[in-house]
């Protein structure tokens, strides 16, 4: 249930808005209260964001190879994860709504917690759909005559063969015995398949040596050729092992296709084919391959499916989308939270951070190990173990959510500046705005197409899910340090030039990981998704608390949650999956490096020379010094970036705009 703040009893004192609450006894005192109430706030989101995100860890890295294993193809993927990123967008605005209005934080993102925690582990009982193309097994029986066969998703063994009134070569090799009782049998005598025609019959001798006549090669329409279904026969176990792997054996079904004239052969027309084997007991078999038009031809290929394809994909795309909406909904909430607790979107933004972060680093490879063991055991990829593990501290979440202090804190200082701002006529669709915004999204969607396809291209060079845990720890584990001193990082750095690197970083990962042929060489550039996503995503919020008017810090916070992992996510993914499906993944990957670069450039260039010049706060009518700003409204650091790291909270939004209220 939400805890309603008790202006009362947690702070006694209201300031008076004509007054600096720097500068009186009054506002000393219940700013250092504020203070204390938001440190043990903090340390709390900070616990529960480290249980949250490693319930988080748990799934999230193995989503692609589950699909495609439950037999989804590259392309409904695609489409699976771009509609259920558009289909979270609505989360955050129905329940952050709710929340704000009803100020019901905690009860609802308990709610949206448990609901998106129960929603993945029934992923992991979706069933499976499994559809199998393979070519079917031929052979060239003297009895039978042309055996290929039987595929269930042929109507009548007249679909096996294409319709063609042109003449089919058929080259047949490695012509043997095949006897019922003994196997493959060794004749000392040859080998004899022999031409018949109204002018003479005309043999061919196969012997062991391969020196007289080893291919054979004659001409026919097959597609003529009368059929005989033979049905599978049960029960039958043979003696010894086939000569050829690829020798129907008798439980098979087969489609005898019997010689019809005419057959060319050495240039000249035949009525039949026959054989002479050395016992009544066996026939000669052949290996056969067939060209038309100088290409090789084949039968149409057998496809065969295990499952319900509807049940399947519907089944995991409404409990996917379940699962994304309440995932994206529970991380705004918690994200408000912070953004309502901190007054340094700087700093403390970064540090509290290190806890989600260290939360998906922790338990990534031992979930990874988890699936690779039961996949082991049950032959197929099982992701229940990680999907009840995540539940679990799904679960464990919201209990910490229930009993700590968890809620929007409203200070009698923040509710005086929402009413000092609530006629503020500030604009917020700025060009400098739009622009961020824009930059945002597209990094949203290069995101997206790591998150969705780079799995399965490490699928293909061999990674297991514990190379895939292990890849996700070093990530977000590499990125602990940066989130530590992001406050410093970002003050020196600048917020505009730590999102020109994170599309360089972008570029040399969708580059590097194109030449990466070996598992374990994917995890170098796995360590560059802390710089792509982690210092990135500190950034963008710094960034963007900077742009937003006062009053506009937590609508600003949801927009970029939104148009981050929704909208980017959504589109990203169709814009891969179209992209992919059209060219291999590894150009596709090339050209979105040489895009990372080319965007990088354009938007370095576009903000020292248009959006820098525009970098001007105005309150109240006054300036600042401009000589005493940076870069994104930076105030210049004029200390080492691995310095000591306080909460500036003169400098905050909404602290700046309450200190010129009471000017």
């Amino acid at each position: 249930m939400a805890t309603n703040f008790d202006r009362s009893t947690t702070f006694p004192y209201q300031l008076n808005p004509t007054l600096s609450p720097f500068t009186s006894h009054e506002g000393k005192h219940c700013d250092n209260m504020a203070t204390v109430y938001r440190n043990r706030q903090l340390t709390a989101l900070s616990f529960i964001l480290f249980i949250y995100f490693a319930s988080i860890g748990c799934l999230s890295p193995f989503f692609t190879s589950h699909m495609r294993h439950l037999g989804f193809t590259l392309s409904e993927i695609s489409f699976i994860n771009a509609v259920s990123a558009f289909f979270s967008i609505i989360g955050p605005l129905l329940g952050g709504t709710f929340a704000e209005r009803r100020d019901r934080y905690k009860s609802t993102t308990v709610f949206f917690m448990l609901v998106g925690a129960l929603s993945f582990m029934a992923l992991s009982f979706v069933p499976r759909y499994d559809k199998l193309n393979y070519k079917p097994l031929v052979d060239f029986d003297c009895d039978a005559g042309l055996r290929v066969e039987r595929c269930v998703n042929w109507v009548t063994c007249g679909e096996a063969l294409d319709t063609s009134e042109n003449f089919t070569k058929v080259k047949l090799t490695n012509c043997h015995y095949q006897c019922p009782n003994r196997g493959h049998f060794t004749s000392t005598y040859p080998l004899h398949m022999c031409f018949h025609g109204h002018d003479g019959n005309i043999c061919v001798v196969f012997d062991d040596s391969g020196k007289n006549n080893s291919i054979t090669e004659f001409e026919s329409q097959l597609q003529t050729w009368p059929y005989v279904e033979v049905p599978a026969q049960g029960n039958v176990t043979s003696a010894g092992n086939s000569h050829e792997e690829d020798v129907p054996r008798a439980h098979v079904a087969m489609c005898n296709y019997l010689p019809l004239a005419p057959v060319s052969f050495n240039k000249k027309q035949y009525q039949g084919i026959s054989c002479r084997p050395d016992r009544d007991d066996c026939s000669i078999h052949c290996k056969v391959e067939f060209l038309a038009n100088g290409h090789t031809v084949f039968p149409r290929p057998c496809e065969e499916a295990f499952g319900n394809p509807t049940t399947t994909f519907w089944s995991y795309l409404i409990l996917r989308s379940i699962g994304d909406l309440c995932l994206l909904t529970s991380i705004c909430l918690l994200d408000a939270v912070t953004i309502w607790s901190t007054v340094d979107y700087e700093g403390s933004y970064g540090r509290i951070h290190v806890w989600a972060a260290f939360g998906i680093a922790a338990l990534a490879p031992f979930s990874g190990a988890l699936i690779d063991y039961k996949s082991g055991i049950e032959g197929r990829i099982d992701i229940s173990p990680s999907s009840f593990i995540s539940a679990g501290f799904a679960l464990v979440s919201c209990i910490f959510i229930i009993f700590f202090p968890i809620h929007k804190l409203k200070s009698t200082q923040i509710q005086q500046t929402f009413i000092a701002t609530k006629d503020d006529k500030s604009k917020f669709f700025s060009g400098e705005m739009i622009t961020f915004l824009v930059i945002v999204l597209v990094l949203g969607m290069q995101w997206s197409i790591l998150f969705t396809f780079l799995p399965w291209l490490t699928m293909d060079i061999g990674c297991s899910a514990t190379q895939m845990g292990i890849a996700s720890t070093l990530m977000f584990g590499f990125s602990i340090p940066f989130l530590l001193i992001s406050k410093n990082m970002v003050r020196n750095i600048g917020k505009a030039n730590l999102l020109v690197f994170s599309f360089l970083f972008y570029f040399t990962r969708y580059a590097g990981i194109t030449f990466v042929k070996s598992p374990w060489w994917t995890l170098p550039f796995s360590l560059m998704g802390s710089f792509t996503l982690c210092v990135m995503w500190i950034a963008a919020v710094a960034y963007g608390q900077k742009l937003a008017p006062p009053g506009h810090s937590l609508i600003m916070q949801y927009l970029l949650n939104v148009l981050h992992f929704g909208v980017g996510r959504g589109l990203g993914s169709l814009a891969g999956g179209s992209l992919i499906s059209n060219y291999s993944q590894r150009v596709v990957f090339c050209g979105i490096a040489v895009f990372s670069a080319v965007t990088a450039f354009f938007y370095l260039t576009i903000y020292h020379i248009g959006l820098r010049k525009q970098n001007k706060v105005m309150f109240n009518s006054s300036w600042y010094p401009l000589q005493t700003r940076q870069a994104n409204g930076d105030t210049k650091a004029h200390q080492p970036i691995f310095a000591d790291q306080d909460d500036d909270v003169e400098n905050s939004p909404n602290n700046r705009q309450n200190n010129n209220l009471s000017k």
